[in-house]
C-alpha cells in the first residue's frame, strides 16, 4: 500500500511539474516593438529587447519569418538592416558593425526566401543586463483591397524564452484614421487599443509565453496607403468583420464552457469521489469498531505488562500483521532464541564486539521457521558465528541468509496459517475495496487536474491553477489518510481480544520510559521484553530504560543474556545487526505476513518574430 500511495504522489508531480526542472540561462524583462507604416506600405521596425543574464554567453538573435498571410499573394519582403546598438547595463548604447573576421563583437546576417536572422555576437557576462534594439525594414506587410487596406501579421512566433512586460504600437501615416478596427490572436491575457485619432494600435500584455503567437489583424481606410503597391481585388472589410465576430463568439463560448467545467463539473465530480472515499474510510473504522464491540471490549487499549502469548515475535508479527520488515523480524527471533537458551552469546572483551560469538546450544522444541533461522546462520553443521560475519555481504553468513530467506518467510506464513486470527474474507474484501476507492480518486483527480491543466494554458484563467493546485494536494492527503487506515479484521471475538492485548503491550513497549512503578514488570521478563520490542520498533529505548532501572537497583543481570547483549554490546546492538543483514546479505526488505480582450485561435497572419540568446 506504501509503494502504490509512493507511486501515485510521484504520477502526480511527474505531470505536473515535469521529469526535470530546467534553470534557464537568462530572462527577457521587456520587449517593445513600434512599427511605423508609410504611405507605401513599407514598415520600419524599431525592436528593443531589454535581457537579465544569468549566465556567460556570446551573444543574441533575431529572426524574422518572411512567409505570407493566408490571404496575401506576396510574402513579405526584407527591406534591410537599419542599425543595431546595444547598452550594457544601463550604459551608453553601443553601435554594433558587421563581424570582420573572429571579432568578438559583430553581427552576422543569414538571409533565404523565408526567413531571415541577424546573429548579434556580443561578450556576455552573467548578472550583465543587456538592451539590443533592431532597426529593419519590411515590405508587403499591407495588402490594398478595393474596400480597405489589411494587415495580418504573426509579431511574435516563436521566441526561446518567455517575454515579459510586451507592448507593441503600431502607427500609420496619416492623422486621424477614418476607419480603424484591430483583433489580437493568441494565448495570452492582455489588451488592444485602437486610437482612431492617432491612427494608432496599441497591444499591451505582460507575458507571451515560449514558442508562443502573437497575431495582429486589422483593417483601416485604404487612403492611408496610396503608394502602396501590394494590392488585391475584393471586398475584405465586411468578411474580416465576420470572421473575427464569429470567432470571438467561438472564443467566449469555449471561455464559458472552460469556466463551467474547471470551476463546477469537475470540482463537483472530484468532490462527489472525495466523499465517497471518505465515507468508505469511515465505514471500515466503523466496522472495526462493532467487531471490537462483538468481542466485549469496549475501551482503548491500554497498558499490558505481560507478552499476551508466546509464540514468538516472528509468528507475532504475522499473526497480528504488525508489519516489521524481515531483517527485524530476523533479529528478534535470533534475540527469542538467546532469551530461550537455544542460542547462546558469549565475548572476551567488550571492546572487541566483531568477535562476539554465537552457537547454537538447544534445538528441543522448535519450529520450523526457527529451524530454518539457524540453518540460515549456523548452517546445516551449526558452526558457531562472528558477530562481524553479520556485516560483511560475502561473508558465509550473509550467503545464507541470502538463500534462505523467502523459505524463512514461507515458513512462518504457514505456521501463522494453522491457527489464523486473521479474519481473510472480510480482510480481502474490504482491503480490495478500498484499494478500489484509492484508484477511483486517482484517476478521477489525476484526470481533473490534467483536464484544468490544459484550461488553464488555454484560457489564461489564473483561478484554473489555483483549483488544480487544491485538488492535487487534497488528493495526496485523503489518499494518504485512506493508505494509513488498518484494513486487517481479526476473527470474533478471540482475534479481535488477542490483537487489542498486543496493542496494550506495544503501547506499553512505547511508554516505557515514562513508568513510574519499576516492580510491574518481572526482571525475567526482560529479555523477553527486548525480542518482542524489535517487533515493535521499541528496541532502543526500551533498553535503555531497562538499563537504568537495573542501575537504580544495583542488580545482577548475569542470567539475562540478551540483555546483557544491550549492556554490553550497546542499546543499538539490534537496530544496527538488523540494517547490516539487510543492506549486506544482498535481498530486499520484504513485510512478513504476506498483506499486502485577447481571444484565441488564428486569423491566418502571415510573418512571425523571434529570437534568443546563445
Amino acid at each position: 500500500m506504501r509503494i502504490f500511495i509512493k507511486f501515485i504522489i510521484a504520477a502526480m508531480l511527474t505531470f505536473l511539474f515535469g521529469l526535470e526542472v530546467v534553470q534557464a540561462d537568462y530572462r527577457v524583462t521587456n520587449y517593445q516593438q513600434d512599427v511605423h507604416i508609410a504611405e507605401n506600405g513599407m514598415a520600419t521596425i524599431d525592436k528593443t529587447v531589454t535581457y537579465k543574464f544569468d549566465d556567460d554567453m556570446n551573444g543574441v538573435y533575431l529572426k524574422e519569418s518572411l512567409t505570407k498571410p493566408v490571404n496575401g499573394y506576396k510574402p513579405y519582403q526584407w527591406g534591410g538592416l537599419q542599425t543595431i546598438t546595444i547598452a550594457r547595463n544601463g550604459e551608453k548604447p553601443q553601435p554594433i558593425a558587421p563581424q570582420v573576421g573572429d571579432a568578438n563583437i559583430g553581427y552576422v546576417m543569414s538571409k533565404t526566401r523565408s526567413s531571415v536572422e541577424e546573429k548579434v555576437y556580443y561578450p556576455i557576462k552573467a548578472d550583465d543586463d543587456l538592451t539590443v534594439k533592431y532597426t529593419y525594414q519590411l515590405q508587403n506587410l499591407i495588402i490594398n483591397w478595393d474596400d480597405v487596406s489589411e494587415l495580418n501579421w504573426q509579431i511574435i512566433s516563436n521566441w526561446d524564452q518567455t517575454l515579459e512586460n510586451v507592448k507593441i504600437t503600431v502607427f500609420l501615416p496619416n492623422q486621424p484614421a477614418k476607419t480603424l478596427k484591430g483583433w489580437v490572436h493568441g494565448s495570452s491575457i492582455g489588451h488592444l487599443t485602437v486610437d482612431k485619432k492617432r491612427a494608432q494600435l496599441r497591444v499591451t500584455t505582460a507575458r507571451v509565453k515560449a514558442n508562443q503567437v502573437l497575431e495582429l489583424h486589422t483593417y483601416f481606410d485604404k487612403s492611408q496607403m496610396p503608394l502602396n503597391t501590394n494590392i488585391q481585388s475584393g471586398h475584405r472589410a465586411k468578411i474580416i468583420s465576420q470572421t473575427e465576430a464569429e470567432r470571438t463568439i467561438k472564443h467566449n463560448k469555449t471561455l464559458r464552457l472552460v469556466t463551467i467545467y474547471g470551476f463546477i463539473v469537475l470540482p463537483i465530480v472530484f468532490i462527489a469521489v472525495l466523499i465517497l472515499t471518505m465515507w468508505y474510510k469511515f465505514r471500515i473504522r466503523h466496522q472495526l469498531r462493532q467487531a471490537q464491540q462483538k468481542s466485549g471490549i469496549n475501551m482503548a487499549a491500554i497498558h499490558i505488562y505481560d507478552i499476551p502469548n508466546d509464540l514468538g515475535p516472528a509468528l507475532i508479527n504475522a499473526r497480528i500483521r504488525q508489519q516489521a520488515d524481515v531483517s527485524k523480524v530476523i533479529v528478534a527471533t535470533l534475540m527469542d532464541l538467546i532469551a530461550r537458551r537455544k542460542v547462546t552469546i558469549t565475548y572476551q572483551n567488550v571492546s572487541d564486539i566483531d568477535n562476539a560469538i554465537y552457537r547454537v546450544v538447544d534445538e528441543s522444541g522448535l519450529r520450523q521457521f526457527e529451524i530454518v533461522l539457524i540453518d540460515m546462520i549456523f548452517g546445516k553443521k551449526r558452526v558457531v558465528v562472528y558477530q562481524h560475519e553479520f556485516q560483511e555481504q560475502e561473508s558465509r553468513v550473509s550467503k545464507r541468509i541470502h538463500q534462505g530467506i523467502d523459505k524463512f518467510q514461507r515458513e512462518i506464513t504457514a505456521d501463522e496459517a494453522k491457527n489464523s486470527i486473521i479474519d481473510s474474507v472480510t480482510t480481502n474484501k474490504v482491503t480490495r475495496t478500498k484499494i478500489l476507492m484509492m484508484a477511483l480518486l486517482t484517476i478521477v483527480g489525476g484526470s481533473a487536474i490534467i483536464g484544468l491543466f490544459f484550461m488553464a494554458n488555454y484560457s489564461n484563467i489564473w483561478q484554473l491553477w489555483l483549483v488544480a493546485g487544491s485538488m492535487f494536494i487534497i488528493s495526496i492527503v485523503v489518499l494518504l489518510i485512506i493508505g494509513q487506515q488498518q484494513t486487517t479484521f481479526f476473527t470474533v471475538p478471540d482475534g479481535v481480544a488477542e490483537k487489542w492485548q498486543w496493542t496494550g503491550f506495544a503501547a506499553m513497549l512505547h511508554d516505557i520510559a515514562n513508568l513510574d512503578d519499576k516492580t510491574v514488570l518481572d526482571v525475567q521478563l526482560w529479555d523477553k521484553l527486548l525480542a518482542y520490542a524489535v517487533i515493535f520498533g521499541e528496541a532502543n529505548q526500551v533498553a535503555k530504560t531497562l538499563k537504568l532501572w537495573a542501575e537504580d537497583t544495583n542488580m545482577a543481570v548475569i542470567n539475562l543474556p540478551v540483555y546483557m547483549i544491550y549492556s554490553s554490546l550497546g542499546a543499538n546492538w539490534s537496530v544496527n545487526l538488523a540494517n547490516n543483514i539487510q543492506t549486506n546479505a544482498g535481498f530486499e526488505s520484504n513485510v512478513s505476513g504476506n498483506g499486502g480582450s485577447f481571444s484565441g485561435g488564428y486569423s491566418g497572419g502571415g510573418g512571425g518574430g523571434g529570437g534568443g540568446a546563445f
